[in-house]
Formats: C-alpha cells, sequence, structure tokens
C-alpha cells in the first residue's frame, strides 16, 4: 500500500481517473526485476480480496504453472 499524492504512481500505472483527481483501484505485483507479474484494476465500488492478493503471491513464488483455483499444496500443471 502507498500514498501517491502527486498521482505521478496512479497515472504511470493507468488507474488515474484524471478528470475526477481520483485514482481506481489498482494492485501490482511486481519482482525484485521490476517485472509486472500480476495486475487487477478493480472500479471504486469494487474491493479488494486478501486473499486472492496472497493464493496469486504464493502460485507466483512456486514458478511453476498453476491450475485454475490452485492452492498452496495442491499440484503444479
Amino acid at each position: 500500500m502507498a500514498s501517491d499524492r502527486t498521482r505521478t504512481v496512479s497515472k504511470d500505472y493507468g488507474v488515474l481517473i484524471e478528470e475526477e483527481g481520483i485514482a481506481l483501484r489498482g494492485l501490482f505485483i511486481i519482482d525484485p526485476e521490476g517485472m509486472i507479474r500480476y495486475s487487477v484494476v478493480h472500479d471504486l465500488g469494487i474491493g479488494r480480496s486478501v486473499d486472492e492478493t496472497l493464493r496469486v503471491l504464493k502460485a507466483l513464488q512456486t514458478g511453476g504453472l498453476c491450475p485454475i483455483d490452485w492452492e498452496e499444496g495442491d499440484e503444479l500443471l
């Protein structure tokens, strides 16, 4: 979670609604090399799921190919 008072980050990541001066709810998982590995953008009225974010992060950390609805401990493809 971060603050973006200058709106630079939200503009760079494509979630800024410039006419209103607000940003959509964006979530980005960025690896240590600076590559975006996961991104999701929700409308203002939709909340985000911490459980889904953690599931995706764990899936990325496997380094493998995870099937739909994969959970930690499940087999990889």
